[in-house]
């Protein structure tokens, strides 16, 4: 009597799909999907270590193969997935990653999905083959690799504001350059006017997102630890929030942080080349023509 058999794939998905459950933290959660046949198989919701639901949303698509065969170089390469599905999935307002799953070995690797693409953009934009290639150690375990991942979720998470704020600090050099330089040697007992107090705080939310989005320590303080102490040193009784001595104190600090955040932009935008050179040649061209000492092309 005929009956009916499962599919060796069906097999692999759900071999595949019980791996990740494991591998996840415990109270982070997987939202599963009622369609599969377009590229997502789930969504992985993050909790922080206060287990407070943060909305912070992972589309994943899972892949897997019954053991692995790494290249001399640990990288392995999938060329199955259609150019459509990337497309796809490079429209998402939020992160995509594949996980690939060794059965055999029981590990479970991921990849960033747009992070792949602006590495490899040329080939991406001409929309043919575009085979994906991951890292042996881009392991997704609770031992490290889990780290790695977050920083590549938060990469992608704040990829938008990123682009916003490179923009603002490129076209704002000069200007900072210059407000520096003013506010450094006037009489330090003169109040800070609203427009250059407005500006000093648009410059130090400026810095303050470039530096943590690039692992750059951020050497000034908060912003409302700035206007504490000049609260402490002046008198709550005046009328200004700040005074020129509070940001004379951190010119040297901002100079500093200029100069390294153009370094790190410059190694920044040699990993996504690609990218940039078909996105904004002016921005490519004009960050790469910055001088070392900081000096800013006509």
């Amino acid at each position: 009597m005929k009956l009916p058999k499962r599919s060796k794939q069906h097999i692999s998905e759900s071999n595949s799909y019980k791996l990740f459950q494991s591998k996840i933290p415990n109270n982070w959660i997987i939202r599963e999907t009622t369609e599969r046949d377009y590229g997502i198989d789930c969504y992985l919701e993050l909790v922080n270590e206060n287990n407070d639901l943060t909305g912070e949303l992972v589309l994943i698509q899972l892949k897997s193969r019954q053991s692995i065969e790494w290249t001399t170089s640990d990288t392995y390469k999938i060329s199955d997935i259609k150019i459509s599905t990337t497309n796809y999935w490079n429209k998402f307002a939020v992160p995509v990653f594949i996980f690939l799953a060794d059965i055999q070995a029981q590990e479970i690797y991921f990849l960033s999905v747009k992070f792949w693409i602006r590495r490899k953009f040329l080939e991406y934009s001409k929309q043919k083959k575009f085979p994906i290639e991951f890292e042996k150690d881009f392991i997704f375990n609770l031992t490290g690799g889990l780290d790695n991942f977050k920083l590549y979720f938060y990469y992608e998470h704040n990829r938008k504001q990123f682009e916003n704020e490179l923009i603002f600090f490129l076209s704002n050099l000069k200007y900072y350059k210059d407000f520096l330089s003013e506010h450094k040697s006037r009489d330090f007992q003169f109040g800070i006017e609203s427009p250059d107090l407005i500006y000093f705080e648009a410059m130090h939310r400026n810095f303050e997102f470039l530096c943590n989005y690039l692992y750059i320590p951020f050497t000034i303080p908060s912003l409302s630890k700035i206007k504490a102490e000049s609260e402490k040193k002046f008198g709550a009784e005046l009328y200004y929030e700040l005074y020129e001595q509070d940001i004379a104190e951190l010119v040297e600090n901002f100079q500093h942080l200029t100069s390294t955040i153009t370094t790190c932009l410059k190694i920044f935008f040699d990993v996504e080349a690609e990218y940039w050179i078909t996105k904004n040649l002016t921005v490519f061209n004009y960050l790469n023509n910055i001088g070392e000492d900081g000096s800013l092309p006509y």
